[in-house]
């Protein structure tokens, strides 16, 4: 996700925005578990194939699916109940395990899920539930803190998973909320529903028009159809003033529709930027929903610019005028199951 695009201050909020990339959603010695507790898995067993991204490497670094180390009881059924935690406690990988085995769809790296979940402390103290809430949340994997990304990508629907997350990998060092600074976070989640993406082949990537539109003064966009786009912005130019997309290359694909949900891949900057540009392209895909984003009518394989006009806020007199650019390849779809 694009949380570092905090640094450039309101023209951040514009980009988020634009798109929907606001940063993390608040989610807000042996176990008790169930008779139907799967096998440990390793890094190693997953098969990465199976997804679009291959986040093998983050997989490796950050994540323990082995079920050994400390992991707090976790009894209940329909509400689970967790435990206080006993022995060492996390510091660089999120602990997993499956407490019940779903056979539903595969949860791939950046899907949109839908889950019941319990969250508490170390110490047993619980800080949100959605169980208590009696409604369950829907929220993508490049949304969350890292640990929930991490930890439920490779999982299935129909799964309960429970998962001892490192403050490194949660809040770190900044309260969140009821949650103190540097804690260690445990959840029970309950997969519901995942979204299966559908990746447009390469040649439709690759094989988009271009459109010779004509962009806003001092917006650069290049680079061939398919691959990382390169944007430069000349901010002796006037800042625009009106939010328009423009499509640079037209896809083959199919066009979205309201109601749909969109795969994409982003490079933002902005006037008030000083130059900073920050991509998703090294990441999973992102999605979104194309009413949100208004999308509506495009299609996928297209490489679209979307110029957004930030306001000053306030009412502040001579500050200088700021816009976001952001340039979105619609690299494909998915749907919930």
């Amino acid at each position: 996700m694009m949380s570092s695009l905090r640094r450039f201050g309101a023209l951040a909020g514009a980009v988020a925005l634009a798109l929907g990339l606001s940063a993390c959603t608040d989610l807000t010695s042996s176990s008790n578990t169930t008779s139907s507790a799967s096998p440990a898995v390793s890094a190693s067993e997953i098969d990465y194939s199976a997804c679009a991204t291959d986040d093998s490497a983050d997989q490796q670094k950050f994540v323990d699916r082995s079920g050994k180390g400390s992991f707090p009881g976790v009894t209940g059924d329909d509400t689970p109940v967790i435990a206080a935690g006993t022995g060492s406690e996390p510091t660089d990988k999120v602990l997993v395990k499956t407490l019940k085995q779903g056979d539903g769809a595969l949860v791939c790296p950046g899907a949109t899920v839908k889950v019941n979940y319990v969250g508490a402390l170390w110490n047993g103290t619980v800080f949100d539930s959605s169980y208590t809430k009696g409604q369950p949340i829907e929220f993508p994997l490049s949304k969350v803190v890292k640990g929930w990304g991490y930890g439920l990508a490779h999982t299935h629907v129909g799964d309960r998973v429970e998962l001892v997350i490192p403050s490194s990998l949660g809040y770190g060092s900044q309260a969140n909320a009821s949650i103190p600074a540097n804690s260690t976070l445990v959840f029970v989640v309950d997969i519901l529903a995942a979204s299966t993406q559908k990746i447009a082949d390469a040649s439709v990537l690759a094989g988009a028009t271009a459109t010779g539109e004509e962009l806003p003064a001092g917006i650069t966009v290049s680079g061939d159809a398919g691959v990382e786009p390169t944007l430069a912005i000349d901010e002796s130019q006037s800042v625009p003033t009106e939010r328009k997309i423009y499509t640079v290359y037209k896809g083959s694909g199919e066009e979205l529709a309201n109601g749909q949900t969109f795969l994409y891949k982003a490079v933002a900057g902005g006037f008030g930027a000083q130059g900073q540009t920050e991509s998703t392209w090294a990441q999973a895909v992102e999605e979104a929903p194309v009413t949100d984003a208004g999308l509506a009518g495009y299609t996928v394989g297209s490489r679209l610019l979307l110029v957004t006009p930030i306001p000053s806020t306030n009412g502040q007199s001579g500050a200088s005028a700021q816009a976001s650019v952001m340039i979105v390849d619609i690299v494909g779809v998915s749907s919930m199951e």
